[in-house]
């Protein structure tokens, strides 16, 4: 997205919105959400895959830390960003393939069909390599199909993305582990320039107490992997799952659906402590899961070599006054939880054995490989390595991250240059709302994610999450405030006079002791108004997404022929009042002939002159459908548009047109019959007055239908 490069006195204007910097892969969170919140869908998923290889995959089970940074926190509930992204993935996954005029000579070996290895193949395609990725599993995804459960992530969402990445041209391997069926002496003298090792965690860590060696103690990797694999896994009646990260709520949860009479979850951390989020928890505990916090487990004590349930103790704290871990325990706290399974789920180990041979490349103690952290670049020439087995533990974005990065450090190792993606530039954040202002912003309600009913969720291993509506994802867009993309004041251009200050319903304007120009900071909510109102034109949007409804009109005349048997309204609305019935509906598609639509977010943007440029491109009548005060997304918008309203039809009357040709309306919602019947309406209100309109204004409808 373009940033306007106007001045700003010695005010920064470089802020970024803290979702995207939030990011691993510095994803255009807000952008994307601005555009679903427009219906501009299919500009929205492109925006999406153009950073992200694995949309449909990545708004199911990311972390979104995007969320957690929203400026919306401090006013109600953060944006939905993962769940809207995931609405994309599954209703808009176009074709979206970038070419490339570049065809290098260079191989590159990836190991590893995980999310590193996927965005690691994905740019390097795009950048014009050839590369092929070697799997050990028989299909593609690495531990998102091995360990994420199957109503969380289907795996037709995987294969959707990777089939993106097999358009481009990069080839997959599978059956062949590294190590055994190939090596790195393998893959040099086969032509590959270059290997990069994406190989996960693929171990379940283990306890080192009693007990661990009892039937009925399996490990939660494994025990994942089977029953993703064959829908099935052998368990005992009351099981207990050791652990309270992801993974762990992920064998609770699959555990409920084999059907046990019990399930219970052991943590040394707090339930604010808990590393995972509080969907998954909750989800967890909501299908049956009981959850015992603070307690570690002593030893696990058994009968005939059985499992029969876990001593724990009371945790007095988990991290050290450093931070560290390094758990502490209560004396002669001792409590037994009964069980006849326990699925240790408390971390992941790598297995590094196909580096036998290669003592050159540098590991840790925790047996992760050493990475330069600018290129990911490992201690033998062109060997490159990310993911968990860089991280030793991490998320899918910042797996990608490493992908993407290592894709740009190997292109400018073999091309000897210097490329950059200025999306990992240092930023400053857009600071968190401003106490005053959070009282003036309108609170709405987060749109929640529709999930199946209890009572059939534990029956099977399909989707719990059903996705958005396309209605509501766009309410739910609506709700962004467009953090950094607001109104910006050319220095050049202000003349002080306090214009934007006095109209400015958020009081955002301001001019400073000692300045003489207006400054509009991030709490600007682009509403609009100061756009529209400063006499001396300084102030403009910084995105081009905020084009104030000119590119839309331009739009709805391409192609059309306005003949005098129907009159041609224009009708103006405000998107946030258009999606607000649970039914989905073609908001710009009402089934009236000649009635076009314009939609503006917030039609405190729109200038007069546009209302007077529709009846220049052909149109008979213009009708300006605004929100009541009590639903519109931005406060004290009804005044100013109804003294615009009143301008322009002082305008059109001096120029000898009826007024009747303009109306202005406002409704509660934007669809449905309220807006038929005002269309309709205006249209018999047309068809009696005569269709000439002033040569001045409109040329075009001076002729007749035989062009004379």
């Amino acid at each position: 997205m373009t940033i306007n490069t106007r001045t700003m006195s010695d005010k920064k204007t470089n802020e970024e919105a803290p979702c995207i910097l939030a990011c691993p892969i510095r994803q255009d969170a807000r952008d994307y959400v601005q555009l679903i919140a427009r219906g501009r869908f299919g500009e929205a998923f492109r925006l999406v895959r153009e950073r992200n290889p694995l949309p449909a995959a990545c708004g199911r089970i990311c972390t979104h830390p995007c969320e957690t940074k929203c400026r919306r926190n401090s006013i109600d509930t953060p944006i939905a960003i993962a769940w809207l992204k995931r609405f994309l993935g599954d209703n808009f996954s176009e074709e979206t393939r970038k070419t490339t005029a570049e065809n290098y000579p260079e191989r590159i070996a990836i190991i590893g069909a995980g999310p590193a290895g996927l965005a690691a193949a994905n740019d390097l395609a795009l950048l014009g390599y050839s590369c092929t990725i070697f799997e050990s599993n028989a299909t593609p995804g690495g531990m998102l199909r091995m360990g994420v459960p199957t109503y969380r992530l289907p795996r037709t969402s995987i294969d959707d993305d990777v089939d993106f990445i097999k358009k481009l041209g990069v080839e997959f391997r599978y059956n062949t582990t590294f190590g055994t069926d190939i090596t790195f002496d393998s893959l040099k003298n086969d032509g590959f320039s270059v290997i990069f090792l994406g190989v996960g965690l693929l171990e379940s860590r283990t306890l080192n107490i009693e007990g661990v060696q009892f039937d009925g103690v399996i490990k939660g990797i494994p025990f994942l992997n089977e029953v993703n694999t064959t829908g099935r896994a052998k368990i005992g009646k009351r099981v207990l799952v050791i652990g309270g990260g992801a993974v762990a709520m992920d064998c609770a949860r699959t555990a409920l659906r084999l059907k046990p009479d019990r399930v219970s979850v052991a943590c040394l951390e707090s339930r604010r402590e808990m590393p995972t989020t509080d969907f998954e928890i909750e989800e967890a505990i909501h299908e049956g899961a009981v959850l015992h916090n603070s307690v570690g487990p002593k030893r696990i004590i058994g009968k005939d070599g059985r499992v029969t349930g876990l001593e724990t103790l009371k945790v007095k704290y988990v991290f050290d006054e450093q931070r560290r871990f390094n758990p502490a325990f209560y004396e002669g706290s001792e409590s037994i939880i009964e069980a006849d399974t326990i699925i240790l789920a408390i971390g992941q180990a790598s297995s590094l054995f196909f580096l036998q041979g290669q003592e050159d490349i540098q590991v840790t103690r925790g047996g992760t490989i050493i990475v330069n952290p600018t290129t990911f670049s490992a201690s033998v020439r062109n060997i490159y390595a990310g993911g968990d087995v860089v991280l030793g533990r991490g998320t899918m974005t910042e797996s990608m991250a490493h992908g993407k990065r290592a894709a740009i450090a190997i292109h400018n190792a073999l091309r000897n240059t210097s490329l950059k993606d200025e999306k990992w530039a240092h930023k400053p954040a857009v600071p968190d709302v401003a106490v005053s202002k959070i009282a003036l912003i309108k609170k709405e309600q987060k749109q929640e994610m529709p999930t199946m009913a209890l009572d059939k969720r534990l029956n099977n291993f399909d989707e719990v999450e059903l996705g958005f509506s396309r209605n509501v994802a766009v309410r739910e867009a609506q709700r962004c405030m467009n953090c950094g993309a607001g109104a910006l004041v050319d220095d050049h251009l202000c003349v002080g006079c306090l214009t934007c200050v006095r109209v400015c319903p958020f009081e955002v304007p301001k001019i400073e002791t000692g300045n003489t120009t207006a400054y509009i900071d991030g709490d600007c909510q682009s509403c609009g108004l100061c756009v529209v109102e400063c006499p001396a034109k300084a102030i403009s949007f910084k995105t081009p997404l905020e084009d104030c409804g000119k590119e839309a009109l331009e739009s709805v005349f391409q192609g059309i022929f306005v003949q005098d048997t129907k009159p041609c309204i224009v009708n103006f609305y405000c998107q946030y009042s258009a999606y607000k019935e649970d039914k989905e509906s073609a908001i710009d598609d009402l089934p009236v002939f000649h009635f076009k639509r314009v939609g503006v977010l917030g039609l405190g943007k729109v200038e007069p002159s546009l209302y007077l440029r529709a009846f220049e491109l052909g149109a008979h009548g213009v009708l300006v459908t605004a929100c009541k005060d009590v639903t519109c997304h931005f406060c004290k918008e009804q005044e100013w548009i109804e003294r615009r309203s009143k301008f322009t039809s002082q305008l059109l009357s001096g120029l000898g047109m009826d007024i009747q040709r303009f109306q202005t309306r406002f409704v509660s919602s934007q669809n449905g019959k309220e807006i038929l019947e005002i269309a309709f309406n205006m249209a018999d209100e047309l068809k009696n007055l005569s269709y000439r309109t002033n040569p001045s204004i409109s040329p075009f409808l001076t002729k007749d239908n035989s062009g004379k």
